[in-house]
């Protein structure tokens, strides 16, 4: 908890509603960023392109990007949460100097694993021309860099430069798609989405580069974290899996479009999915919001008092401090995450019609709500535990959640077109009430994990 963080804790307390409004803004681009940025100009480009090219070339497009979206954020998980926990540990010691090698080892390692799995894919498997699989690919790499330089955003104090960043990147997609649409098909169109991804890494990069100013020295230092911390490794691969099952699994629905290519895509699942998971930007800007200012002032203080060795009944009176602020930001997510879910179930009829989608979706969309409700609640009491290393307990609710939501969409799919969501709303349901019950023992027992469970010298390590 560094950098936007101080910024957002500044803008708070200047005690006005124009900082308020800002440091929420602020809030939302650095939670959501990346998927953000995607949504809004696959929305742009498909508003703006449906008169100058055909709905084939469009959805071409469409289907790649989602592919990518999916699989390059489920191979990047496990190295993007190892790179993470090594960046905290190195601002914890206070000393970064071996993050721009970090940076550099962690993508070379990722591209090098990852090209190993898609030029198979796009130039063996799916029959694509040539220029769209090398287009593919380097969009798919692309994307991935997109994750991982996202790791930075929350050290990096210049919140106007990565929100600009994003805003720019996401204008330059969409006018260099459109400019490639009509003369390079789809293929151009590609090209263009990756002009803009290349934009913001590069200036998300040079602002790391800036914060970072160190030769780039021993970059593959974090190599020994994966087997040191192996549960979140493995929790980067499963959590993403968890996502995204249910969708791979309804693309082998009776009602999915198999492509020319071999590539096979359900649009009616995947866009109801995709707008429900659009109302959780609220409480996901709110939640980092939330977790900067308010959580954070009394989980430093926790840990500050107990390194300086305090007296049980202080370290105590820290201990209800936190619970009070967990359970009450608790309700006040639930009741702002809750009120959006429920006004977007009574306008689904609405909504379908403002985003010109088929209202086939609206059982789909209902059920997607629901479950993106209980899975954004459960995402926040995932981020709060890893915030107390309680990583084997985090592991376990995520395996949870890809074993559920696989099983329960796979019933629902051979259930009839009437239950096609439910899977995944169903198993958002059971996770949460296991992440639930998991955190209330979990913080309720939180100076014995503190001093026994989560000791480095309990472990001798």
């Amino acid at each position: 908890m560094a950098g936007i963080g101080f910024v957002l804790r500044k803008l708070y307390r200047q005690d006005n509603l124009s900082g308020l409004a800002r440091a929420c803004f602020h809030s939302a681009i650095a939670s959501t960023g990346p998927w953000l940025f995607t949504v809004l100009a696959l929305a742009s480009i498909a508003a703006i392109s449906k008169n100058l090219v055909e709905i084939e070339t469009l959805f071409n497009f469409r289907v790649i990007l989602i592919y990518n979206f999916s699989f390059s954020l489920v191979l990047s998980g496990p190295v993007f949460l190892i790179a993470t926990r090594y960046l905290a540990d190195s601002i914890y010691r206070r000393d970064v100097s071996g993050a721009p090698g970090m940076l550099l080892g962690t993508l070379i390692l990722l591209w090098g694993v990852e090209l190993l799995i898609i030029c198979p894919f796009y130039f063996l498997y799916a029959k694509l021309p040539p220029a769209m699989a090398l287009s593919a690919t380097v969009n798919f790499l692309l994307l991935s860099a997109v994750w991982l330089i996202s790791i930075f955003i929350s050290a990096l104090k210049n919140y106007r430069l990565i929100t600009w960043a994003f805003f720019l990147g996401m204008v330059i997609s969409v006018l260099a798609c459109i400019a490639l649409a009509k003369p390079y098909g789809a293929v151009g169109m590609l090209n263009g989405f990756s002009m803009g991804l290349a934009v913001i890494i590069a200036l998300l990069t040079a602002n790391v580069l800036a914060e970072y100013p160190y030769p780039v020295i021993q970059p593959f230092s974090f190599i020994g974290y994966f087997r040191k911390y192996w549960e979140i490794a493995l929790s980067g691969l499963i959590y993403n899996m968890a996502i995204w099952v249910d969708k791979w699994i309804m693309w082998f629905a009776p009602e999915a479009t198999h492509m020319q290519s071999g590539l096979v895509i359900y649009p009616l699942y995947d866009s109801a999915m995709f707008m429900a998971y659009m109302t959780t930007i609220p409480a996901m800007a709110m939640f980092l919001f939330n977790s900067e200012t308010h959580f954070f002032e009394h989980y430093m203080r926790f840990y500050r008092d107990i390194e300086q060795k305090v007296s049980f009944a202080r370290i105590q009176k820290n201990h209800q401090a936190i619970m009070q602020s967990i359970f009450g930001s608790a309700g006040y997510f639930f009741l702002l995450q809750g009120s959006i879910a429920l006004l977007g179930l009574l306008m689904v009829p609405q909504i379908i019609a403002l985003m010109h989608a088929d209202y086939l979706q609206i059982g789909i969309l209902r059920y997607g709500l629901v479950g993106a409700f209980f899975q954004v609640l459960t995402l926040f009491l995932l981020i709060l535990l890893s915030h107390f290393d309680s990583r084997r307990s985090s592991l376990c609710i995520q395996s949870v959640f890809l074993v559920t939501n696989a099983l329960f969409t796979w019933i629902s799919l051979h259930a009839g077109f009437q239950y096609y969501g439910y899977g995944y709303f169903l198993s958002s349901f059971v996770t949460f009430i296991l992440a639930a019950v998991v955190m209330t023992k979990y913080v309720a027992r939180l100076p014995y994990h503190t001093f026994i469970t989560t000791n480095v010298s309990t472990y001798g390590r």
